[in-house]
């Protein structure tokens, strides 16, 4: 029997130690890259949903300024011709012929109580200032694109042989003058006929009316009109009607991947254009399946984030937003399409992935003692980034395998702390003021509540509501632009109130301040300076939309009240609204003025 060597006794158990050593490099090798893998997987697809959101939000939002632009301009159009139509006319005249006073209210028949002669002096002075108008109205309806009638209907209370006039250019090459409606021939609530005049009779301002079919011209339209008077005397309705294909043509425009398109509705959820859904068609009662996404939809005031839903079995995604006439645009497309970048790419990732994996079995074997510590750090480096931290650094730089996948590994993660610090800026950024947004104040009242379950927070907590006054009127009076200024006026005069406190804008012209600390403990002296800042900046304000107007409603977080952050925000907003409510009266406004 011979006693084994060295070489005989060592070779198998040194094959044994290698092999462990590189099935477990192996192991952390697969480990490892699988968890980047896994990581970029979820990090792309939330990038992804991410991006398609904020796409559609800015096609929709793109789109909407489009065609507010041109629905400015016939606003625009239709204001200074109403403005000169009132300046136009001699009051006077109506006082001495009778006429003065007269509401719309009576008809044809509030003139059988003029005479004769004051009602021939009256169509006299009627006509001249008619043919006035006339040129003048004719000039502007020629430059305003897509103008298809125009017009100036007299109210028959003050004559019958002058009605005012109507201009159609409806399948002709331009405008040719035709009868006026007899609008005493219809009920006021013929909407087909005589809607374009009794609703801003009745309303008592300009308006806008959703597409309708016209009886008297034959097409299907979209009207702005508006009441004129004089002296409390109301003389007529002055307008311009818009071909609905005019407002077609730029909403079918609007066209997002292969399949994605741009639709119109009303907030009950009628069609008032599809590219392959008639017009008036209820959604709710064609698919019941979107019935809940139409509910969604008119909850919304003014714009809606991404919605998912599905309509005749198609999963789809989509995302609204509000023209100035009060119609909600949609941009909306399958999911399967919007998905797909990042659907691809995670297959990419998944084959970089396997490849990565081969190709590093084959390195260990070779080189596993030299490999087996900077595995070790890239494996830590992937759990710290798995974690949420991006801060990243490693060290290993060698011009092997290894030190290519450890650079791989860290301009990934460099890349992706970057794009994921540039999409939480844009997901919990307002765009308009660059404070934080209404994203930013719901995270925020997760993380607060959360802290007050668990015992974590003292509770010292106050929410105050801000509310800018006017903005409707300095948008109507002035334009949205200058509406934005107001708004940005006002929300850096908060900012500068209250320096140590976040503040989110929750909506169009609502901001919400959150007091904790020190400004909780300073909350009284806060709004009173605050108060202070006001008085100051409107004194050296040289323009209306430089004024600051703002109602505030305080209310602190009891825990005897409130469920959440939401229940105070809740009551601020109250205190907030009687606070507005005050200022009205004191200003002598109605109470539904904005």
């Amino acid at each position: 029997m011979t006693t084994p060597t060295r070489f005989d006794v060592y070779p198998g158990f040194l094959r044994s130690v290698r092999t462990r050593i590189i099935i477990l490099t192996v192991a952390a090798v697969l480990v490892s890259t699988l968890l980047v893998g896994i990581i970029s997987i979820f990090a792309v697809k939330q990038a992804g949903d991410r991006g398609s959101e904020e796409l559609m939000r800015l096609m929709c939002e793109n789109g909407t300024h489009v065609i507010d632009e041109y629905l400015n301009s016939i606003e625009q159009s239709v204001n200074l011709l109403s403005h000169y139509a009132e300046e136009s006319l001699n009051s006077a005249v109506l006082t001495e012929n009778d006429a003065a006073g007269f509401t719309g209210s009576e008809g044809a028949a509030a003139r059988a109580g003029r005479s004769t002669l004051r009602q021939a002096r009256l169509d006299g002075y009627l006509h001249s200032y008619l043919r006035t108008i006339e040129d003048f109205f004719h000039s502007s309806a020629r430059h305003t694109s897509g103008v298809v009638a125009y017009y100036y209907r007299i109210n028959p209370e003050l004559s019958a042989s002058e009605p005012g006039f109507l201009y159609s250019a409806i399948g002709l090459s331009d405008f040719e003058k035709i009868t006026p409606t007899e609008i005493e021939r219809y009920d006021p609530d013929d909407d087909i006929h005589v809607a374009w005049y009794y609703v801003p009779l009745s309303r008592g301002e300009p308006s806008w009316l959703a597409p309708y079919w016209n009886e008297n011209l034959g097409i299907l339209m979209l009207s702005y009109v508006t009441p004129i008077y004089a002296g409390g005397t109301f003389l007529g309705v002055l307008g311009m009607d818009i071909s609905y294909d005019t407002l077609v043509e730029q909403i079918s425009d609007i066209r997002l991947l292969d399949s994605g398109y741009a639709c119109l509705m009303d907030t009950e959820g009628n069609v008032i254009y599809h590219p392959a859904i008639a017009y008036g068609t209820d959604l709710a009662e064609l698919d019941p399946e979107i019935a809940g996404t139409i509910q969604s939809l008119e909850l919304h005031e003014r714009s809606g984030g991404l919605m998912q839903y599905k309509m005749f079995g198609i999963s789809k995604r989509m995302c609204f937003d509000t023209l100035g006439n009060g119609l909600k645009l949609i941009v909306c497309a399958p999911a399967a399409e919007i998905d797909e970048n990042w659907v691809l790419l995670t297959q990419f990732i998944l084959l970089a992935t396997i490849g990565v994996l081969v190709f590093f079995a084959a390195v260990v074997a070779m080189v596993m003692q030299r490999v087996t510590e900077p595995l070790h750090r890239l494996t830590e480096a992937a759990r710290s980034l798995s974690e949420g931290n991006y801060d990243v650094k490693l060290d290993y730089d060698r011009d092997d395998e290894v030190g290519i996948l450890t650079r791989a590994f860290q301009h990934m993660a460099d890349h992706l702390r970057v794009y994921i610090s540039d999409l939480n800026s844009k997901a919990y950024q307002d765009a308009m003021t660059g404070v934080k947004n209404k994203g930013a104040y719901e995270a925020l009242v997760r993380q607060t509540d959360a802290a007050i379950a668990a015992g974590e927070a003292t509770g010292e907590i106050a929410l105050l509501m801000m509310d800018c006054n006017g903005l409707k009127q300095i948008n109507d009076r002035y334009g949205h632009e200058k509406g934005d200024i107001y708004l940005r006026v006002s929300c850096a005069l908060i900012c500068d109130a209250f320096p140590h406190s976040p503040v989110f804008r929750l909506g169009g012209d609502e901001f919400a301040v959150v007091l904790q600390a020190a400004p909780f403990r300073d909350r009284e002296e806060l709004l009173r300076a605050f108060d202070e800042r006001a008085v100051e900046a409107n004194a050296a304000a040289r323009q209306p939309w430089e004024q600051v107007r703002i109602a505030k409603g305080l209310a602190v977080y009891d825990p005897a009240l409130d469920h959440s952050l939401d229940d105070t925000l809740r009551r601020a907003d109250e205190i907030m609204y009687e606070d507005k409510r005050r200022s009205k009266a004191a200003a002598g406004l109605p109470p539904d003025a904005r």
